[in-house]
């Protein structure tokens, strides 16, 4: 027979695990995002080379320091989404079960 339960072990009980773990990497992506504005900034400012991926030279020559930071938030902000959206479906198939 199949079993109903979706939890598997001990850390799967705990449904907002999901939503910290999506606010852990979310947050962190929105800070790296700023944190790279402020550095891009100083570099236009300066005579030094930077040196960058090529993904994020794309994006910063089509929108400048504002786009690469706007990537990482939009990026932070989908990972919060997704750990909150996980969370909460995880918490309707508790709430079903008890």
């Amino acid at each position: 027979m199949a079993n109903d339960n979706m939890y598997t072990g001990k850390s799967s009980r705990n449904p907002n695990s999901s939503l910290i773990t999506g606010l852990l990497i979310g947050l962190g992506l929105i800070a790296f995002g700023v944190y790279l504005y402020y550095d891009l900034a100083a570099w236009e400012q300066s005579n030094e080379q930077m040196h960058l991926h090529r993904l994020l030279w794309g994006i910063y020559d089509l929108g400048g320091k504002l786009a690469v930071a706007g990537f990482f938030a939009l990026c932070g902000a989908i990972g919060i989404g997704g750990g909150a959206y996980k969370s909460w479906k995880l918490r309707q198939i508790r709430d079903k079960r008890d």
